[in-house]
């Protein structure tokens, strides 16, 4: 079954001020470490430029759907201040909140750094996710929540200022979504980039087609590691028509229960008509000529490759949940949450008509995945390290 689920920030306008409520557990700031993994430090700056004093400053873990611990500081007559933690955060979500009075700020950090708060009029945030009609919307750092109504859409009366702030989609107790906005600046009406997620959770519906681009009579289906898997046979490939969600950042994530190496390249995913012409867009598989898992596109002369690690990088016979993302042009594999082999800068070719887009396996009967799949999802946004260890950690 293909789910699709579209988030849209409508607007966002300014609205009257009032304090945000955050959740947060005041706690002393113990000094005297200089490790960048274990402090922030930067300036409280108005819309002007000009150093705030005397601001509250709060730094929120956020790993999961609930903040899980902070720290808080307040800021010298320069406006600077400085945060410093217990312990290594450099692989937490952390969220910087600033407020004095009805001004506030809020930032994600991507990395512990210098980094400068301005904080500004609190705003109202509007937005839609389409296909949906349960769960909620929340900012990750703060207990603001926002229900989702029977048509998709939400609101948030009092959302924060900031240049990257998240917001995550929840339904069941798990974390669908999660997305960077911007709700910094003067503008009274932000709109972002459609979010779409296409979803297989092989429950039957799939679109199962032959090599020669037949519809399959026969598709196997086995337990998989959420309900039911498939089993391509030889020449098998899913088809999601004309889907093509690589002109700019997207991420490629599934479960697979791989039988290994074969003899013949195995496709995880390919946006192609046929290799050797020029409607070739983008592939990711496991090459058999290097032994190593890549993704490549057609160039003039000789393909253009970039690989992540050699077979022993996929486990054989037992689930391993694989993710491919790329992000501002660099992409990088996942295997069971954690990074193989280096980013690098890939961009997919930009051909002038649509090509299929088709998941495990092509034109070429040889090259089918060897292993079953499951849980197939791709999307039009580069997913953070967070959602694919929680995904792997929760098999959702």
């Amino acid at each position: 079954m293909k789910k699709l689920y579209s988030i849209q920030i409508l607007a966002v306008i300014l609205s009257w001020l009032v304090t945000l409520c955050a959740c947060s557990e005041k706690k002393d700031v113990a000094g005297g470490i200089t490790d960048i993994d274990h402090s922030v430090a930067g300036r409280v700056l108005d819309v002007a430029g000009s150093p705030v004093a005397h601001a509250r400053v709060v730094a929120y873990i956020d790993n999961s759907t609930a903040v899980e611990d902070s720290v808080e500081t307040v800021s010298d007559a320069k406006g600077n201040y400085e945060l410093v933690f217990n312990r290594d955060v450099s692989g937490d979500t952390v969220m910087l909140y600033a407020e004095l009075d009805s001004l506030v700020a809020l930032e994600n950090v991507e990395s512990s750094q210098n980094f400068d708060l301005q904080v500004s009029a609190k705003k109202k945030l509007v937005g839609s996710v389409s296909g949906a009609n349960s769960g909620f919307v929340r900012i990750k750092g703060t207990s603001l929540k926002a229900k989702i109504a029977d048509d998709g859409s939400f609101e948030f009366d009092l959302a924060p200022a900031g240049k990257r702030i998240l917001l995550q989609y929840v339904r069941d107790d798990l974390a669908v979504a999660t997305f960077a906005v911007s709700t910094a600046g003067t503008s009274d009406s932000i709109a972002l980039p459609e979010f779409i997620e296409t979803y297989l959770s092989m429950d039957g519906k799939e679109r199962v087609f032959e090599n020669d681009s037949t519809l399959a009579e026969s598709v196997d289906y086995v337990d998989g590691i959420f309900g039911k898997a498939i089993a391509l046979k030889p020449g098998q490939f899913i088809d999601l028509g004309e889907l093509d969600p690589t002109n700019g950042d997207f991420t490629i994530s599934l479960w697979t229960k791989w039988k290994g190496t074969n003899g013949n390249h195995q496709i995880l995913a390919a946006q192609r008509s046929y290799w050797s012409d020029s409607t070739s867009k983008f592939q990711w598989h496991f090459d058999n000529v290097d032994g190593k898992f890549a993704v490549m596109k057609s160039a003039p002369k000789v393909p253009v490759e970039i690989t992540f690690g050699d077979s022993s990088v996929v486990p054989v016979d037992e689930w391993s949940f694989l993710v491919l993302v790329s992000k501002d042009n660099q992409v990088s594999m996942y295997v069971n949450g954690k990074q193989v082999g280096e980013t690098s800068s890939f961009t997919s070719n930009l051909l002038e008509k649509a090509v299929p887009f088709r998941i495990g396996g092509n034109e070429i009967p040889t090259e089918t995945w060897n292993g079953l799949l499951d849980e197939v999802r791709v999307e039009n946004v580069a997913r953070d390290l967070e959602w694919i260890i929680n995904t792997f950690q929760t098999h959702f």
